[in-house]
């Protein structure tokens, strides 16, 4: 009898541990771009209200214990596969996530996507405030509801479906955008990137945006124990709130990260590098011809992939270097002229492979620090 007490408490305990929030959070460390926050944020993500396989709830528990400060549950508006089990309620899932979310501290735009057959294609709708307005059967009908009640559009996944991934611009797009009706586009979705949307957001200013479109639960998809960080948008944002986020995607101000890469304007990522990154070991001492290794130290959740850039002469230093996620790397520093003695101050240049300021171009940065001329005994 003790034995049978003893097992049904056992198993009340556990379920009510699987019933609960999760108990820690992955904290992302990425600094921000000067006078503002960087909210990681997932804005495309499917529930079983649409053809996801997750309850609404579950996507804030997967966020909050994945390091995010915003999401968006953007089930469609026009595909119910689990209608049968689960009736179709336009915002339902919204609702049932929302005071989840507030409990969290996580933000939750309420939010739809447009699902037409290409051209078109699929679209997102943030801010909303009525989804079910957006159940038109004229795409142009269902885009206006949203456009009336002040969304943010933007184009989901344009390679999806096409020849090599590569999106193809149709006349509807040039529609969509000559009435300022798209407002982003997706240069990543999931796993895959898109370069030539990312040509057209520099070209034609449109902000960048890369999210997970996660249907299954997270943990099937990437390895969230720490490991791997889920396709995101960096909104740099002036406060922690709805409006703010807003704003910030209006005015453009994001960054894509995926993987070991990230997308952005120069200034933006050239901000989180110089904000990340610093030689520790100064001044650094060169005695004669000689060398010596520096110390530097990458604070952020970024792995940033060095190679040599041009503009420094007199000195030898590594080809390639690759600064990983809170850590110290060394790299070796050699004088190579003659007569050297006392004091300067020196940049290193190098280009990080791995940010993209276009599809074709990446950040160049430099590694400042001061150095001490010894003369040979």
């Amino acid at each position: 009898m003790k034995k049978c007490c003893f097992l049904s408490v056992a198993l009340l305990i556990f379920q009510l541990h699987v019933n609960a929030q999760p108990d820690s959070r992955k904290v992302i460390n990425i600094p921000g771009i000067p006078g503002y926050l960087t909210l990681k944020c997932d804005l495309h993500m499917h529930t079983v209200f649409s053809d996801g396989n997750v309850w609404p709830s579950v996507r804030v528990a997967e966020a909050w214990q994945e390091g995010l400060d915003v999401i968006a549950i953007s089930d469609h508006i026009e595909y119910h596969p689990h209608a049968d089990d689960i009736p179709v309620q336009f915002g339902r899932a919204y609702e049932i996530a929302k005071p989840h979310a507030d409990d969290m501290g996580l933000l939750l735009i309420k939010a739809a996507e447009i699902t037409r057959q290409m051209p078109p294609g699929h679209f997102n709708c943030l801010f909303l405030e009525d989804v079910a307005a957006l159940d038109q059967e004229d795409f142009w009908a269902s885009i206006g509801a949203a456009v009336d009640q002040g969304a943010y559009i933007f184009w989901n996944h344009p390679g999806w479906r096409q020849k090599d991934e590569i999106p193809i611009w149709f006349s509807e797009h040039d529609s969509l955008y000559d009435l300022g009706w798209m407002h982003g586009m997706e240069i990543v979705n999931g796993g895959s990137y898109y370069p030539l949307a990312y040509q057209w957001c520099i070209e034609k200013g449109i902000t960048i945006i890369g999210n997970s479109d996660v249907h299954n639960p997270t943990g099937f998809e990437y390895l969230t124990g720490g490991e791997e960080t889920r396709s995101l948008t960096l909104v740099f944002a002036r406060e922690k709130n709805i409006e703010s986020v807003r704003e910030a995607l209006l005015a453009g101000r994001t960054a894509v990260w995926r993987g070991d890469e990230l997308y952005g304007k120069p200034a933006c990522l050239k901000a989180i590098f110089d904000q990340s990154v610093r030689v520790i070991s100064q001044p650094v001492k060169l005695k004669g011809k000689g060398f010596s290794y520096i110390q530097v130290i990458n604070e952020s959740d970024i792995v940033f992939k060095l190679k040599m850039g041009e503009g420094l002469k007199g000195f030898g230093y590594a080809p390639e270097i690759v600064l990983y996620p809170g850590r110290i790397g060394t790299m070796p520093l050699q004088n190579l002229t003659d007569g050297k003695e006392g004091q300067a101050d020196i940049s290193i240049p190098y280009t990080v492979t791995n940010l993209f300021t276009g599809p074709e171009e990446n950040l160049s940065v430099t590694l400042d620090m001061q150095v001490n001329f010894i003369p040979e005994d």
